[in-house]
């Protein structure tokens, strides 16, 4: 909808040429140039003369693309084209040729790139970047290369992303030509329902408590090598007794005028061969239950079946009202109906699958495919989604969101929706609604990209995405355990610390509880610290070389993060110990050369020895708790330092602990901070 709007602005602002890399299969382009179609043009004959479509055009159609620019209603021409190299191809030579040249001079033509993430982006990224090629020496996927050849070809042109995955987009080199310049963050409308009211996250979605994701047993999770499964497991049986049961109910027995199908997913394999197994497995079972069906009352196999469905009816009717509830004998007779106003559909790239699919002519489709429902594609009103699939590896964060075709407009007939994943795959959802969640929110309170810091928070469990696209200099940075940090990299920085701590340390004098043990050096103090309070210590501590600075950075947006209102649990405060606050400063070896600690010198003390009665814990150990984020402050005397470079310095450890982890990964391309140079 909003490159739709964004296609009628143009109109109306005298664009002759709007361009559409619509996906890298056949039925997103399809789907891509009916939407047009429709939402442009739809019954009404008058906007012909304003809109005039040419999907995937080849080098012969140049005298039709010609005749609509030159036509006196001056017309906006709509080119959605495969993202293909190929394809992208023959449209530079439409554009390259005298005739086009002609009429268009130095217009602007606006490029849509729907799916941005996806095939555009240069395969060669990390190869290059570990290379330190010019752009000259640089190898090129040839998709991206066809893309920017395209946009050379244009005297001028307004490249504009869309995608619902923007990790690779916020990651990859600046100095790409498709590194994104500036962003929007769209917000769906009233009925969606995205992962927060699906995974239950949060205190405004959890209508369903999570009841809506039901897990696959681990003993029927298939899998093509550890789990090659023989025949339909009893899981999948339950998904289609699920669906047909919401089918019955919304469309045949609520019965609303705009609701006339629901569609179900199976998503099995990345392999043909195993879609089609499933399918032939539906098929059957689908088959099998209308014979049944038909059979006199009383006959055992009819028997059986309805006592099936009437064991799952409590499930599919759980999240409805008392009052909106039906019973299962007002839909019992809605069953057969719905088996037999059923298509199943394999939606593979094989000549046999059926990409063309007719929402209206059936009450009831089941979809089953991989790839071709991966990304992009919009399953019309999906209500049972079955997809066993999972990696055995760290997962790409933005592979398994576009595998979400479950995500949409379904607030009319949510209660009668289902989702059955493996255990493994719920959980990776989980993180990455908390991840989508915070990198949302980090976009909307930022202007640009560099204001975000082409950084995101992501689960450990998780990859942002395919690492070829990726340059070397985007690093992790994990969030987890006990982090020393260095706070010496000039006297300004340490000067400017130490009155950052002593204005802290008197506002907060009476404040502090002391943890007693039995030398001034293993007695600290602490207290409790308001996060916001703690952000704004962080916020002015300051750190200037680029790991520590980078961490600082990541752990105020975190601590904004989990504090964060709409959060599920969101914490108030974090514990900050000032480590031998009555003992003078700890000494340390120096390296005057690098502005650090010396090789092999630990900021913390140990442990107590084997001997020694004490039993103290080592500094590492010194935590609030676990429940959220720890601040030690150090006081360090440097041996080793130059005479005209202060002796002492305060800097900063940090506890992650375990229920918190997370990653941040970073882009550090244009991260060297020389602010430091004349001090």
């Amino acid at each position: 909808m909003s490159f739709t709007g964004l296609t009628a602005l143009a109109l109306d602002n005298g664009y002759r040429i709007i361009i559409y890399l619509a996906g890298t299969k056949n039925n997103l382009l399809e789907q891509t140039s009916k939407r047009l179609k429709k939402d442009l043009i739809g019954n009404r004959a008058k906007n012909n003369n304003f809109y005039k479509i040419h999907p995937n055009p080849t080098t012969n159609e140049i005298e039709e693309i010609v005749g609509h620019l030159e036509s006196s209603d001056k017309p906006i021409v709509l080119i959605p084209i495969l993202k293909h190299y190929n394809h992208i191809n023959q449209l530079i030579h439409i554009l390259d040729s005298a005739e086009y040249k002609a009429v268009m001079r130095n217009e602007t033509v606006i490029i849509i790139d729907d799916e941005a993430d996806q095939a555009s982006l240069n395969n060669y990224g990390r190869k290059n970047s570990k290379e330190e090629r010019s752009k000259e020496e640089e190898e090129r996927s040839s998709t991206y290369d066809a893309i920017l050849r395209l946009r050379a070809s244009l005297p001028g042109n307004t490249y504009i992303q869309y995608t619902a995955t923007p990790q690779a987009n916020i990651l990859i080199s600046m100095q790409d030509l498709l590194s994104p310049k500036s962003h929007t963050v769209l917000t769906p409308g009233e009925g969606y329902i995205g992962g927060k009211l699906f995974f239950g996250k949060g205190p405004n979605h959890d209508l369903f408590k999570g009841g809506l994701i039901i897990q696959i047993p681990e003993g029927e999770v298939f899998h093509k090598k550890r789990n090659p499964l023989e025949r339909m497991p009893k899981s999948l049986k339950d998904a289609l007794m699920f669906h047909i049961l919401a089918v019955a109910i919304v469309v045949k027995w609520q019965a609303p005028e705009d609701i006339t199908y629901l569609s179900m997913m199976v998503h099995p394999d990345n392999e043909k061969k195993w879609n089609k197994k499933f399918k032939e497995w539906i098929d059957n079972e689908l088959k099998n239950w209308r014979k049944a069906l038909k059979m006199a009352d009383g006959c055992d196999e009819k028997v059986y079946l309805l006592e099936d469905f009437k064991k799952i009816f409590p499930k599919a009717v759980e999240f409805y009202a008392p009052e909106d509830r039906p019973t299962f004998e007002q839909i019992k007779p809605f069953i057969a109906d719905v088996i037999h106003d059923r298509k199943v559909y394999l939606v593979n790239t094989d000549k046999d699958a059926q990409t063309d699919i007719e929402w209206d002519n059936y009450k009831m489709h089941i979809l089953v495919g991989a790839e071709m429902l991966n990304r992009g594609f919009t399953v019309e009103k999906l209500a049972t989604t079955y997809m066993p699939r999972y990696t055995t590896s760290a997962t790409n964060a933005d592979t398994i969101q576009q595998r979400c075709r479950f995500f949409g407009y379904k607030k009319d007939y949510i209660r009668s929706c289902r989702v059955f994943l493996p255990g493994s795959t719920i959980e990776n959802y989980h993180a990455y609604v908390d991840h989508e969640e915070e990198l949302r929110a980090m976009l909307k309170s930022c202007d640009t990209l560099d204001a975000v810091e082409r950084s995101i928070l992501l689960s450990p469990s998780l990859r942002p995405t395919r690492r070829n696209v990726l340059p070397v200099w985007v690093v992790n940075d994990k969030l987890k355990g006990m982090y020393a940090l260095q706070a010496f990299a000039s006297r300004y920085t340490i000067e400017h610390n130490d009155k950052i701590v002593d204005d802290f340390l008197k506002k907060h004098t009476n404040d502090f509880t002391i943890r007693p043990d039995t030398t001034k050096d293993r007695t600290h103090r602490w207290l409790k610290l308001d996060v916001d309070e703690a952000i704004e210590f962080l916020s002015d501590f300051n750190f200037k070389n680029w790991p520590d600075a980078q961490r600082k950075a990541n752990t105020i947006r975190y601590l904004r993060y989990l504090s964060a209102e709409e959060n599920e649990c969101p914490i108030k405060y974090v514990y900050f110990y000032q480590m031998a606050f009555a003992a003078s400063p700890r000494h340390r070896s120096f390296d005057m050369e690098k502005c650090r600690l010396a090789a092999n010198t630990d900021l913390f003390a140990g442990p107590s020895s084997v001997t020694d009665s004490t039993n103290y814990p080592g500094d590492r150990k010194i935590v609030g708790s676990e429940d959220t984020i720890t601040i030690q402050l150090h006081h360090i005397e440097f041996d080793g330092a130059a005479l005209d470079f202060p002796r002492t310095a305060y800097t900063l450890a940090i506890y992650y602990p375990k229920q918190l982890a997370t990653n941040y990964c970073t882009n550090i391309e244009n991260n060297i901070d020389d602010s430091d140079e004349d001090y």
